[in-house]
């Protein structure tokens, strides 16, 4: 009889701890992860999902006598199943490309050691119940499975989380076989691993992409390229002409490389843009950079997400107008095919149709684009092996931006810095666009009429004031800073962030962007010294690629003998 007792009571705080730690979970999943991943849709699904089926299993346990019945039984069934598919759905998100797709977060193990605790609970209340009331004997199968699902769950998030922890200190994040922090010895760390790992997941990739002689370090995967536009080598460099060439703006006076200068990491230097009628635009140019990998074009378009689609924008927008070529198509296709060079370069990139067409433009400058690749920092000699790359001050810059207090890793993720990446072995691509708090004109989230982000785009009220997160490869190079290049250095964006958004006191965008509430979450501001915040600049400045900005590949084909 006592021990009957004993067991009915443990069985009672089992099944209490389980509906208790079930409750947690499900409302971290239905309110704290969908607001912490706003701007991550599908994760806000799947998290929604796999709150209202922890909710339901917590009501279960709660009222254990709805095990007895049919329409019980039912309902855990579909918790169950609706849980588990988004627990699987959720991790083919977050892991279906490794180590390029989005990173594991640090507080992600945390997630998975509260998910063991409860399911390891719930698993060890089903077994009791199994073991107890006959009518449960239909569960006595899944009983086994349950309490081992729970016990691995359980080690397994323990043992990320205290790796994920250690990681925050020593290991940059994104999967960087470099250790950060500068009391360890270096020297010691052996990064072969690391690299077979990288070379296994990119071998599908470079197969795919092998007829194009890409050269890139192994933490590089090759960049994406549509099936219609196969690289070549013909058509890089008559893109790489069209590109300087300013010829192919309305009136003659403007190329691609007037806006985009190469010394500059492919940006101006500029505020804001300046097109060939003189025209100021409303955003920032955006440096060059890695283009080929990014999952979406231009600041805030989520429609623009190739580089031949994004190449006719500048050619034929009138508003604002950049080439200007709009009305003029003719005149403009005409100077490259009567030129005796351009004939010999469309021939030799389009040997079956070597007339210039809009189309055959577009393709060329894209494939030039692509081959924009900065992937020789000081940073990334320091990733494949050189530790003495970084200085100790960098090094320090690094653990604090890898690291959760500053959240800067969220949006700058990857091997390019962006969370908005993709490559020729993604699986699951996103296009994040995110509301930094810059302004709010309002109260009510307003950006200024001319840059709302792609609100412009969706006419989504909760996308006022999202734009794309840029790599910051080479981002020392392409100050002013921000879409609209309000902020004139690092120090000013960093200390933007250290804020929490920005103060606009006077003028027509007066406003308080830290009170945004279309803001991303995880711009909540933080504090720093005056030291780190030096250190976190200097890491910054270490992502500059000098011989990026001065590969003859990449430069003027004609010696500045048309271009201002």
């Amino acid at each position: 009889m006592g021990s009957l007792c004993i067991c009915a009571m443990f069985n009672r705080v089992v099944s209490y701890t389980a509906a208790g730690l079930m409750t947690v979970t499900a409302v971290w999943h239905l309110v704290i992860a969908p607001t912490h991943y706003a701007d991550l849709p599908p994760h806000g699904l799947f998290f929604g999902a796999l709150g209202v089926a922890q909710f339901a299993l917590a009501m279960v346990l709660l009222d254990r006598l709805i095990l007895r019945i049919a329409a019980g039984r039912g309902l855990l069934a579909a918790g169950m199943v609706l849980s588990g598919g988004a627990v699987v759905a959720w991790l083919y998100s977050r892991w279906a490309a490794p180590p390029f797709g989005a990173p594991l977060d640090v507080n992600a193990p945390e997630t998975f050691v509260r998910q063991g605790l409860a399911w390891l609970a719930f698993a060890c209340f089903i077994s009791l119940e199994v073991a107890r009331v006959k009518p449960l004997l239909i569960y006595r199968p899944v009983a086994a499975p349950l309490v081992m699902a729970g016990v691995i769950a359980l080690i397994s998030g323990t043992a990320m989380w205290v790796s994920g922890r250690i990681s925050e200190r020593y290991v940059a994040q994104g999967g960087w076989p470099a250790l950060l922090a500068s009391t360890h010895n270096h020297s010691t760390h052996d990064h072969s691993l690391d690299a077979a790992i990288v070379a296994q997941v990119n071998a599908a990739a470079q197969a795919k992409n092998s007829a194009y002689p890409w050269n890139l370090p192994a933490n590089f995967p090759p960049p994406a390229v549509p099936d219609d536009n196969p690289m070549t080598p013909e058509k890089v460099e008559l893109g790489r002409h069209l590109f300087y060439d300013v010829r192919l703006s309305g009136n003659g006076t403007q190329s691609c490389g007037s806006c985009h200068i190469q010394k500059l990491a492919f940006s101006d230097g500029k505020t804001v843009g300046i097109g060939s009628t003189g025209q100021a635009h409303s955003r920032n140019p955006m440096a060059l950079v890695n283009v080929a990998y990014n999952a979406s074009q231009t600041w805030a378009n989520p429609i623009i997400t190739t580089l031949e689609g994004q190449a006719l924008l500048p050619m034929f927008g009138e508003s604002p107008v950049e080439l200007g070529i709009t009305g003029r198509e003719n005149e403009v296709l005409a100077r490259f095919r009567d030129d005796p060079l351009y004939q010999q370069l469309f021939k030799a990139a389009y040997p079956d149709a070597p007339q210039p067409t809009w189309r055959t433009i577009a393709q060329a400058i894209a494939s030039f684009q692509r081959t924009l690749i900065s992937a020789n920092s000081r940073f990334d000699q320091f990733v494949r092996g050189n530790v003495t790359a970084l200085s100790e001050k960098e090094k320090i810059g690094a653990a604090l931006f890898f690291g959760e207090d500053l959240e800067c890793h969220h949006c700058h993720t990857g091997f390019n810095f962006s969370q908005a990446t993709m490559h020729s072995g993604s699986t699951f691509i996103e296009r994040p666009f995110f509301n930094t708090g810059l302004y709010d004109l309002d109260g009510k989230g307003a950006y200024p009429p001319d840059n709302r982000g792609i609100y412009e785009i969706t006419l989504d009220p909760n996308d006022m004031g999202k734009f794309r997160p840029p790599t910051l490869r080479n981002i020392a190079l392409t100050a002013p800073y921000m879409h609209d290049g309000s902020m004139k250095t690092l120090n000013d964006v960093i200390r933007f962030y250290e804020r929490g958004g920005h103060e606009t006191k006077s003028g027509p965008n007066a406003g308080d962007g830290r009170l945004n509430p279309f803001k991303n979450g995880l711009v909540s501001g933080f504090r720093i010294t005056d030291d780190e915040r030096d250190a976190l600049i200097s890491f910054l400045n270490a992502l500059t690629d000098e011989q990026f900005v001065s590969d003859p590949r990449f430069s003027d084909p004609f010696s500045n003998i048309f271009t201002k």
